[in-house]
């Protein structure tokens, strides 16, 4: 009788959630079987720090990226700063070890005394999370090198433009540099123009 009291308990005493991060593609944060008990007694207060994972239903990169299924679907994957590795991923900060916590959850044990009963709240209590415990390090844009300069474009009357463009690699992040110019033009002139000017 006293192991089905055990297992019972074990049962209650332990807690699991996800919560889906909107925007994004199929990425959320959550716990799985967090044990909120020391003993045969309830911890006074847990907090955990929370990552980011991937569902593994849609192959977006980006936060608004459109829907993409991933068939068939591939396993539940934690998502790092270097996984998936790909430039164009959101969380792809390949110069840290670790991604910064995107969330934290603090749990604090309710009193309840037979005179008055507390009420219970599933709100976010204000303050409970501390922003000392999230990485504060700045993060500069970092760009790709320029492509090669388009045509050379417009009538030979006026003046001629041609275009190139670069794109980001990293994006800046906790005050850091943010990026430049993505797309230049000059002005030029095309031989055939030269020509028609002889």
């Amino acid at each position: 009788m006293r192991s089905v009291y055990d297992r019972k308990f074990k049962e209650q005493k332990e807690l699991s959630l996800m919560v889906k991060m909107i925007p994004s593609p199929d990425w959320f944060v959550g716990l799985d079987s967090l044990n909120l008990c020391e003993g045969n007694r309830w911890k006074q207060e847990v907090t955990v720090d929370l990552q980011p994972y991937d569902a593994g239903t849609d192959s977006g990169f980006t936060f608004s990226s459109p829907n993409f299924p991933t068939t068939p679907p591939e396993n539940i994957t934690k998502i790092t700063s270097q996984m998936p590795n790909h430039p164009a991923n959101s969380f792809y900060y390949p110069r840290l070890k670790e991604l910064p916590p995107i969330a934290s959850i603090k749990i604090i044990r309710q009193h309840r005394s037979p005179d008055r009963l507390t009420s219970i709240s599933n709100h976010i209590l204000p303050n409970s999370i501390s922003p000392q415990r999230f990485s504060a390090t700045p993060l500069d844009c970092e760009v790709s090198l320029w492509s090669s300069w388009g045509l050379c474009l417009g009538p030979c009357s006026r003046g001629r433009v041609r275009h190139r463009t670069r794109y980001i690699l990293l994006r800046p992040a906790n005050a850091g540099s943010p990026c430049p110019e993505l797309e230049e033009q000059a002005e030029c002139v095309p031989h055939s123009c030269m020509k028609k000017h002889q």
